[in-house]
């Protein structure tokens, strides 16, 4: 089978015209469509890397690269013209250049937003079309910043079928693999190069697909002996992605900017019922600096992310400067964070702040932290 030429080509070169020779054989219908969505998402990013290389081998950095500040990165995407540049230039100390003329933004542009004690790092990224997951407009590179970052800012203009530009974001996101609402379940296949056939692992169900279907479109791309990891609600479509590519979530803002312009507020409406409360959505006027004040702290709560601060035995008062670690983390991953040293030798917590049912609680590695506590490390 022609896939199984493509798993077996060692060159990136020779994976991408195996994947056109791929294409071309493919019969094209509704069935068809997420498969060739896919390879063509494939070939987009194989041939962003060799274009990386090439810029290696020269010398010259990647003028999409932006190195990551702050308590975290987003990315702002959008289609031309809804304000991108002026929002940066609104809420952060950037100076992005802001005109009317389309296509303005060329290159990445970073920003610091303040939200309380901590810094936010924006990214302008060159606007989104339609086709940016197959490489149009520079797209493949826009993707991979919106791949790389912490979060996402979907803007869109409210005057002008603001669903439709969500729409167009969301379905060039998707075919990068890259997901703006928290997956179900997610799957991971391992190859093996010998065993017992297909094997399944995990807590995670298969919905309206079988184990035998597993089996039958593994096969068909000429994978017979793998592991399958499953975890949480997995369909048939997850599957098959997980084939060509590492899909991603990344915790996502909707805003709706030109909220002083006639018809946005019908705009509004229409984009608040089709998200149906799915994903946050602030409506701004960058024009009037509208709704802006709430962005930070709408986009700190949509990153899950927690501050934590360590206090040295003995002294009132903590470090000023907190540690940044996801909704989830534990006393144990605040301690790598610290030092290899707690990490390897750690005995217990005291833990102060708000959070705390008394002043002073000790705590184990395992007890989850949450924003703003205080923890005192003993080793």
């Amino acid at each position: 089978m022609k896939w199984a030429e493509v798993a077996a080509a060692r060159s990136p070169s020779e994976k991408v015209a195996l994947m056109r020779e791929f294409l071309s054989l493919c019969p094209k219908h509704k069935g068809t469509s997420r498969l060739i969505a896919h390879v063509k998402h494939q070939i987009a990013v194989l041939e962003r890397e060799m274009a990386a290389r090439r810029q290696r081998r020269r010398g010259r950095a990647s003028r999409f690269f932006v190195e990551k500040q702050g308590a975290a990165q987003v990315a702002i995407l959008g289609l031309t013209c809804v304000g991108r540049s002026s929002l940066l230039a609104a809420v952060t100390n950037a100076k992005p250049e802001v005109g009317e003329h389309p296509y303005k933004t060329r290159q990445p542009v970073p920003g610091m937003m303040p939200y309380e004690d901590v810094q936010l790092q924006l990214v302008e990224t060159p606007p989104l079309v339609a086709g940016s997951a197959e490489g149009k407009a520079d797209g493949a590179q826009v993707l991979s910043l919106a791949r790389n970052a912490d979060g996402l800012l979907l803007m869109v203009d409210l005057a002008y079928d603001p669903v439709e530009q969500f729409r167009t974001l969301v379905e060039e996101l998707e075919k990068a693999h890259i997901f703006v609402e928290k997956p179900q379940g997610q799957v991971e296949v391992v190859r093996k190069g010998s065993g017992t056939g297909i094997q399944f692992v995990g807590a995670g169900m298969l919905v309206e697909a079988t184990m035998e279907d597993v089996r039958r479109l593994l096969a068909e791309y000429g994978i017979r002996t793998a592991l399958v990891r499953l975890w949480g609600k997995v369909s048939l479509d997850d599957v098959e992605a997980s084939i060509f590519a590492d899909t991603a979530y990344r915790p996502t803002v909707v805003v709706g900017n030109k909220l002083d312009l006639p018809g946005a507020l019908e705009g509004l409406k229409a984009l608040r019922e089709a998200l149906d409360e799915r994903l946050p959505i602030l409506a701004v006027s960058c024009l009037r600096s509208d709704g802006l004040e709430r962005l930070s702290e709408a986009l700190f709560q949509a990153l899950g992310i927690v501050r934590v601060y360590t206090k040295e035995p003995g002294e009132s008062q903590p470090d000023l400067r907190p540690i940044i670690v996801k909704q989830g983390a534990t006393v144990a991953d605040v301690a790598r964070q610290v030092h290899s040293y707690f990490a390897e030798r750690f005995r217990y917590a005291r833990l102060t702040g708000p959070n705390a049912r008394h002043q002073g609680e000790r705590v184990g590695a395992g007890y989850t932290v949450k924003d703003r506590d205080v923890l005192e490390l003993h080793a």
